[in-house]
């Protein structure tokens, strides 16, 4: 991906910026970086809520394996409620899997925000709604992900889904 949005903004640099003065090449090289990292950071985010779109529709549709294949193969922090802990991808996956997990009776998320955490991270923050069996009122919760590329597609690396304390 860098390399690509070097070279689209490289193609824009005009061609004299290399015969000029060494400082005013590495002014058009910088220039051309600092390009290459705005593309590069737009495509993260764009790349990043279409991970987040996605994921909501897995989740209202309650499909578990793609829901579980949505984490990083290595693991992932899982915070919350004031607990901390690393679970290893196999472990998700049986969660997933298993009768703990229901999936929700309505979901969205809500003012979602997307932070560059270099070249191949973004970070997530935002709220989500949801909807439990029984007709119980949504609830409210607090969300911040930290999505890491691999393989080539971006997973969760951290998560922390918080709700509401009691009053």
């Amino acid at each position: 991906m860098r390399i690509l949005a070097f070279l689209l903004v490289a193609a824009t640099v005009p061609a004299q910026a290399g015969a000029g003065p060494p400082e005013e090449q590495a002014a058009a090289v910088r220039a051309a970086n600092a390009a290459a990292d705005a593309i590069e950071a737009a495509a993260n985010q764009i790349e990043a809520e279409a991970f987040m779109a996605r994921y909501a529709d897995e989740l209202r549709a309650g499909n578990r394996a793609a829901i579980a294949a949505r984490y990083d193969r290595r693991g992932a922090w899982r915070l919350g409620h004031g607990e901390k802990s690393f679970e290893q991808w196999p472990a998700i996956r049986d969660f997933y899997a298993g009768p703990q997990w229901q999936p929700p009776a309505s979901f969205e998320w809500r003012e979602l925000s997307f932070e560059p955490a270099g070249p191949d991270a973004v970070v997530v923050a935002g709220l989500f709604r949801w909807g439990a069996a029984g007709g119980a009122e949504p609830r409210t919760y607090s969300y911040t992900a930290l999505l890491v590329r691999q393989d080539g597609e971006l997973r969760i690396r951290l998560e922390d889904e918080s709700g509401r304390p009691a009053r």
